[in-house]
């Protein structure tokens, strides 16, 4: 299960209109979750304008994939971020 996921673009603008972590945590509870704690929420909220700035200064492409808080199947861990650029 991916928590978000969007374009490189759209994440990008979900950055720059500070409300990355707003859709996180709609997703998050879209999802069956109840919430999260504020530290994650932060975290959310830190980390991604960084993540962002990597993307873009790597020329990730627009339409590359952007998926945030991969659960691994049949074990209770979560990869953090995962960016997937397109085949050409």
């Amino acid at each position: 299960m991916i928590i978000y996921d969007a374009l490189r673009s759209e994440f990008t603008a979900d950055v720059y209109d500070n409300a990355i972590e707003e859709q996180i945590l709609n997703a998050f509870r879209t999802h069956g979750h109840a919430s999260t704690s504020k530290s994650e929420i932060e975290s959310w909220r830190n980390s991604m304008m960084y993540m962002n700035n990597a993307l873009l200064g790597a020329g990730i492409p627009d339409d590359a994939g952007v998926a945030i808080e991969y659960k691994v199947p049949q074990t209770s861990k979560r990869v953090d971020f995962i960016c997937n650029p397109p085949r050409f």
